[in-house]
């Protein structure tokens, strides 16, 4: 009888343990299924169109005149001629714009920012708030900024030096964006990659294009 007794309480426990093994596993796999779908309804997909106005370049050549930009027509703002990089803010994401301006990307979060990036033009951040389609319109870097960093460039570049782009920044007194932009348009895309290899380089090659 003892020994019954001993081996009922023995099945007992042995059962308890494997309802509680059962309800942990399910648990666990409610988790798994949960927390992605968490983590995906907090990502957002933005779409959008991306312009600029080659008449306000000579404008820009002097002084930075934004206020021209509010007196422009609809008419005159025009898909870029190369591919403008956007790159999410505090992710390694990076997409281009198409021939007709247009893009697409996923973000992590509805308060995420987008940075726009072409060359020859400021760059622009731009927060999402909570928005699905974000259209920007680019201004032009003023001339006399350009000047200023290609005469930094050029001399170094015709003596075979790659010039470091902190120091180009400092002495053209601009941002090292700015900078790297216009290595980029002096240098080319490959030799940058070699000479930058640590940090992101725009690429404002379309897609499927030499």
């Amino acid at each position: 009888m003892e020994t019954d007794m001993k081996s009922f309480k023995g099945n007992r426990v042995k059962e308890s343990k494997l309802k509680l093994q059962l309800l942990m596993t399910g648990f666990l796999s409610c988790c798994l299924l949960i927390i992605p779908l968490i983590v995906n309804a907090q990502e957002t997909t933005i779409t959008g169109t991306v312009t600029y106005n080659p008449f306000l370049n000579e404008c820009f050549q002097v002084v930075p005149c934004f206020d021209a930009v509010n007196q422009t027509r609809d008419e005159d703002w025009i898909p870029p001629t190369a591919a403008v990089n956007i790159a999410v803010q505090g992710t390694d994401t990076v997409v281009k714009t198409d021939r007709d301006g247009n893009y697409e990307v996923t973000v992590p979060s509805p308060d995420a920012s987008l940075m726009f990036m072409f060359i020859g033009h400021n760059r622009i951040e731009v927060p999402i708030d909570g928005r699905t389609v974000v259209d920007v319109k680019l201004t032009p870097t003023p001339l006399p900024v350009i000047d200023r960093i290609l005469g930094y460039i050029m001399p170094k570049i015709h003596a075979g030096e790659y010039p470091d782009i902190d120091e180009l920044a400092e002495k053209a007194e601009v941002n090292r964006e700015t900078a790297r932009d216009m290595l980029w348009l002096v240098i080319g895309n490959r030799p940058m990659m070699q000479n930058y290899p640590d940090e992101y380089i725009p690429d404002y090659r379309f897609e499927n294009s030499d």
